[in-house]
């Protein structure tokens, strides 16, 4: 294997702990467990504690209860439920290699192209987990082998497995799907949106679990155009995520120089601390010392 091969296996290797970390000890996970303790505990018929239908239903998916999922389900559960990782039970069941649930799931309409909040889809998991048997159902049931996740990612680009990426690579060829274009597609909807925002025929909302704005993407991505654009929108240039950055600290910690130096031009606040004060501090210190 050629050494960006390793090093392109390795990373999804992270990538796959990573995911798995996500959910082990999570709100949901915990939510779950205490579920499972309370309703099972000698004499407690009933448990004391009322949890939201879609932690529950998560939790059922992952027990790979489907009479319980069924159920929940019939009661109105949003198959589509995530946490706040943005990770859906389909995702869960794919990292879990539980292809029984992922075929329950997607027939019960579970959307096989969802992002979590870091742009992974069911077949990211998947790929990068080496399962090649859900990846290739998930693929016969629409997930599009051209996503990319907030890297810039195809699946076949975290796979580990050589008959995974052989896979991928014949879907990609049967597709005719450019993959240098699809790696551009973000960008250029990001344009295109920010386009329309600037004619007074568009709006852009901040993302529902994160708080980040295109701001604080095009910013950490580099997106120059994008952010050139969306500055002559009026944005509030020191909007913060639920982390507390502002676009400047993303620009800053994924070392965009000129992006930095746009947001300085637009009177960015380089003051502004985030939420993990002493990390803002140590991302921010070497754009400190450029702009002083």
């Amino acid at each position: 294997m050629a050494a960006t091969d390793r090093s392109r296996s390795e990373a999804a290797k992270q990538r796959r702990q990573d995911q798995l970390q996500r959910w082990q000890g999570s709100e949901t996970d915990r939510t779950g467990a205490e579920a499972r303790s309370q309703s099972s505990a000698p004499g407690n018929r009933r448990a004391r504690v009322r949890f939201a239908q879609g932690a529950v239903f998560m939790a059922a998916c992952s027990a790979g209860d489907r009479e319980e999922v069924a159920e929940l389900l019939r009661q109105g559960a949003d198959i589509n439920h995530a946490n706040i990782d943005g990770l859906t039970a389909l995702h869960q069941a794919c990292i879990d290699e539980n292809a029984d649930m992922v075929e329950f799931l997607v027939e019960s309409g579970s959307d096989v192209n969802r992002g979590d909040n870091e742009g992974w889809r069911p077949l990211h998991a998947a790929a990068s987990c080496g399962f090649i048997q859900i990846a290739k159902y998930l693929i016969e049931h629409g997930a599009h082998v051209g996503a990319v996740n907030s890297e810039g990612e195809l699946p076949l680009d975290v796979a580990t497995e050589d008959v995974m990426g052989r896979l991928l690579k014949a879907e990609i060829k049967k597709q005719g799907i450019d993959v240098d274009q699809a790696r551009r597609e973000e960008e250029r909807v990001m344009l295109q949106d920010a386009m329309a925002v600037l004619a007074g025929s568009g709006s852009l909302a901040p993302h529902p679990n994160t708080q980040a704005t295109a701001l604080h993407v095009a910013a950490a991505k580099g997106y120059i155009e994008v952010l050139k654009v969306l500055l002559k929108c009026g944005i509030d240039v020191d909007s913060r995520d639920s982390d507390g950055w502002t676009a400047f600290h993303a620009a800053a910690h994924w070392g965009q120089e000129e992006a930095c130096i746009l947001l300085a031009e637009h009177m960015c606040d380089m003051s502004i601390i985030s939420n993990v004060v002493r990390g803002s501090i140590i991302t921010l210190t070497g754009f400190f010392l450029f702009f002083i």
